[in-house]
């Protein structure tokens, strides 16, 4: 949890002896502490000896339901599942989260309670969690045994194994900021049918440890959140789109087949933008699996129309939301000399280096003189080109490297890193 200094913190609310909604300078805060709503009143101010617990209710999030929530889980319970995302390292948007830590606190505690008398939850979805969601399992794995240190510590049953799998649900979820855990119920079996078409049609084994098949997968993932927001990404017909389309026709008919099944089972079809970055990312797995080389290919083809043309009307290429500057190859610096500069930048954007964020960095990068690369681990992207900068998959927190061959562009990388390193979606 993010530590406040509690100083005119008033109470609009009181909940009970122990929760009280507060506000500051900033906003509203959820305060828990035992006896802080004590005699306590509107109006009155919060009494910062007693406060044991900030939280910070997500954009968009009703307080007073979460307060409600906390009045009805024990402080105890609050106070492990806390130290428990905490100790597992946790990124801080993960640590400050009060719905993410609400949700998990009244799972645990109902999970001590059946661990208290012998049962077990069934949990099926096992190997799809720790194959899909890899990084939040391996997380989870870490708050569990906290967690289990604790109750051992107390002399309290632990918690079996199997609830890694539904506290990595509640991570994703949380990731997301849906809502609603039965999203990532049903995202997570739609995903796993999705890459099963892959397989199917191609007839390869698609390993999601794999960079490309786990890019794919994380694309996948905002896809779904865009999908329930109704934000997809604009729909227009670019050179770009039809480029992809020409140069990996089977890797596009497998795409649409994956938009249809979006479709039946999320109640939403894709607009071609979408489709077509589902084929880069198809093409691109079907490559690295040795089976067609149609994604270098359509790496090639976007890469020679993607700063050359824009459609029709100054609309937006590919996955923007605003217009693209006009840009020609022959603007561009010839490189000058052998002497490579980088820069490295952590990405600070919540939703990662994807549409909207994704869509600023590449005008801002187009309007350089420069051929401008950036890269995530092995992977290149042409920094003015918006589907292969999407298509790295950079996620929250990544590192990526830009780099140029002309010692002049020092100035323009240096802008560019502190561009990624600010949340580009909020602005």
């Amino acid at each position: 949890m993010e530590e406040f200094t509690v100083t005119d913190m008033e109470i609009l609310r009181v909940f009970n002896n122990n929760v009280v909604l507060a506000k500051d300078a900033t906003g509203e805060k959820i305060i828990t502490g035992r006896g802080i709503g004590f005699k306590a009143r509107p109006g009155q101010s919060v009494d910062s000896s007693k406060v044991v617990r900030i939280f910070v209710p997500a954009e968009g999030r009703d307080p007073d339901h979460i307060a409600t929530m906390l009045t009805e889980i024990p402080l105890a319970h609050i106070t492990l599942v806390t130290d428990a995302v905490t100790a597992a390292g946790l990124p801080e948007s993960m640590t400050k989260n009060a719905s993410l830590l609400v949700a998990l606190a009244d799972h645990i505690g109902f999970a001590i309670m059946r661990a208290a008398n012998g049962q077990r939850a069934d949990y099926p979805l096992l190997a799809e969690v720790s194959q899909l969601y890899s990084e939040e399992y391996a997380q989870a794995q870490a708050i569990l045994s906290h967690i289990n240190r604790a109750l051992n510590d107390r002399r309290i049953a632990p918690l079996p194994r199997s609830e890694s799998v539904a506290i990595t649900l509640h991570l994703v979820n949380a990731g997301f900021s849906t809502g609603d855990l039965s999203f990532t119920y049903t995202m997570t079996g739609v995903l796993q049918q999705l890459l099963t078409i892959i397989e199917s049609d191609f007839g390869i084994t698609l390993e999601p440890e794999t960079v490309n098949v786990g890019r794919f997968i994380t694309h996948l993932r905002y896809l779904f959140v865009r999908i329930a927001k109704h934000e997809q990404l604009k729909d227009h017909s670019s050179a770009i789109g039809q480029a992809i389309r020409d140069s990996s026709p089977e890797a596009y008919r497998c795409a649409q087949r994956i938009s249809a099944v979006i479709e039946l089972r999320l109640g939403s079809g894709l607009t071609e933008d979408e489709i077509s970055y589902l084929t880069l990312h198809i093409a691109r797995i079907v490559q690295a699996a040795a089976v067609s080389p149609t994604a270098s290919r359509a790496s090639r083809s976007v890469r020679d129309v993607d700063a050359k043309q824009a459609p029709a009307g100054g609309a937006p290429a590919v996955g923007c939301t605003g217009p693209v500057p006009e840009s020609d190859n022959s603007t561009h610096s010839t490189r000058k000399d052998s002497t490579m500069i980088t820069r490295t930048a952590t990405i600070g954007s919540s939703v990662g280096l994807h549409a909207r964020p994704a869509s600023l960095f590449t005008q801002a990068a187009a309007e350089y003189d420069y051929d401008i690369v950036i890269s995530l681990d092995d992977e290149e992207a042409d920094a003015a080109s918006i589907l292969e900068v999407m298509t790295l998959g950079a996620k929250h927190g990544d590192e990526v490297t830009l780099s140029c061959e002309d010692d002049s562009a020092a100035a323009a990388l240096d802008e560019l890193a502190a561009m990624l390193e600010r949340d580009l979606d909020a602005e």
